[in-house]
């Protein structure tokens, strides 16, 4: 856009240059027919002198732009990778098993009665006879006169005005754009990851079974047949009604029950538990790491050159016509009618209806509710802890820094410059002569 300014500029003051040159010449004619007497056509007819002019061709020098390449030196900032070394604190994790002991408090829940007094609302119901108003719809019939309008049609000729579009061919001269490319080499860095594995010691626990003893009750009863008495009302001898001493009841076995005679014996049994023991145990892990690699690359670069390009291109425009149409021209007057509407009206009713009305009093109760209560208490318990110390150690790392310097680049710029060029130009003289 810059370019195109400039040499809009450059071509402007080049016209306005060849422009105060044959203004010059003009003036030139002019001021030599002001010196001298006046011409036929505009004097006295008694002059002697007459100016008739003249016109000839001279070369002169023109002074035209001209868009010019030239190169000029630029400063750039341009980096460099360097790698260093550091030294980093590491810190690896040391488990270490503790005994301790703690002291913590415990919440037993205790349930207790306490005595509560509540309100109860009764409600009580009773009927009254209430007043109210309605209204009763009605409809009545009523006369009205209203406007209605009627449309009458008649043909009227209109004049319009039509754009008929048609087609121009232009051309014209546009700056194009073209992008060329060039391989240009470029260093780079690369992170290769590599894996290492290392050694390190963890904790495990290992359930270890045991064999304990407890006691144990075991019932080594045994079951029995026992006989149940059952009292007989029949007599020992058979003249009980002769003699009234003989008549007692005699008690027989008449069946036995089955019963368990338990004996309780405490014996010691043998099972096996599982107790958790801790364990170190060396184990080997990977380790992902990253360590630079310098590589280079071809990348293409674009450069924008302008070029001047001829184009042609249609322009859409208008010229404009008179035509003649004829058009319906809707013509409405107002006639009077009349017409019969309902209106809706209402008349108040009073009415009466039994309406139930309800009253509440209130009533103290009592009852005993149950809450439970948490009743703090202090309890010691001892576990195993499993502690990690960490330990630190120094390990060397490296990393990139990007440093910055200073580089001299060669740019194309284009630059306007104005060149001389010689051009033909006519410029009209007068030449003086005695009147006939």
């Amino acid at each position: 856009m810059v370019k195109s300014i400039l040499k809009f500029a450059c071509v402007a003051a080049a016209i306005m240059m060849m422009t105060t040159a044959v203004e010059a010449g003009k003036c030139r004619s002019q001021l030599c027919c002001v010196n001298s007497a006046p011409c036929v056509s505009g004097c006295d007819p008694c002059a002697t002198i007459t100016c008739q002019p003249a016109c000839k061709t001279v070369e002169r020098t023109v002074m035209v732009p001209e868009m010019v390449t030239e190169t000029r030196k630029v400063h750039c900032t341009a980096y460099r990778t360097e790698t260093r070394q550091r030294d980093v604190t590491v810190y690896d994790n040391v488990p270490e098993v503790q005994e301790v002991t703690q002291t913590y408090t415990a919440y037993v829940p205790e349930v207790r009665t306490r005595t509560e007094k509540y309100v109860v609302c009764k409600p009580i119901w009773k009927t009254s006879q209430k007043s109210y108003t309605v209204n009763v719809p009605y409809y009545e019939n009523r006369t009205g006169t209203r406007m209605v309008e009627q449309r009458f049609w008649k043909d009227v000729e209109q004049e319009y005005t039509v754009n008929v579009p048609y087609t121009k061919q232009c051309t014209a001269t546009r700056m194009v754009q073209k992008v060329v490319t060039k391989d240009v080499q470029q260093d780079y860095t690369v992170n290769v990851p590599y894996t290492e594995k290392r050694t390190c010691m963890r904790t495990v626990m290992k359930c270890v079974p045991v064999k304990r003893f407890r006691t144990v009750c075991e019932d080594q009863g045994h079951w029995e047949d026992r006989p149940i008495e059952t009292c007989c009302p029949a007599p020992a001898c058979g003249n009980c009604g002769t003699c009234g001493d003989c008549c007692q009841p005699a008690c027989t076995p008449v069946c036995t029950q089955r019963v368990w005679v338990p004996k309780m014996v405490q014996k010691k049994v043998e099972y096996t538990s599982y107790q958790q023991q801790c364990e170190q145990v060396p184990y080997t892990y990977e380790v992902q790491l990253c360590k630079l690699e310098k590589r280079t690359r071809t990348v293409q670069v674009c450069e924008t050159v302008c070029v001047p390009e001829k184009y042609t291109y249609m322009v859409q425009l208008c010229r404009p016509e008179t035509r003649t149409r004829t058009v319906k021209v809707c013509d409405v007057k107002c006639v009077p009618q009349q017409f019969t509407y309902k209106v809706k009206l209402c008349r108040q009713e009073t009415r009466t209806c039994d309406v139930k009305v309800c009253s509440f009093v209130k009533e103290e109760k009592t009852r005993q509710v149950n809450y439970t209560v948490c009743v703090p208490e202090q309890r010691t318990c001892t576990r195993k802890v499993t502690v990690c110390k960490r330990v630190p150690r120094v390990v060397q790392q490296s990393y990139t820094v990007c440093i910055p310097y200073t580089v001299e680049k060669e740019v194309p710029v284009q630059v306007c410059r104005c060149v001389p060029k010689k051009v033909l130009v006519q410029v009209c003289e007068p030449a003086c002569s005695t009147c006939n």
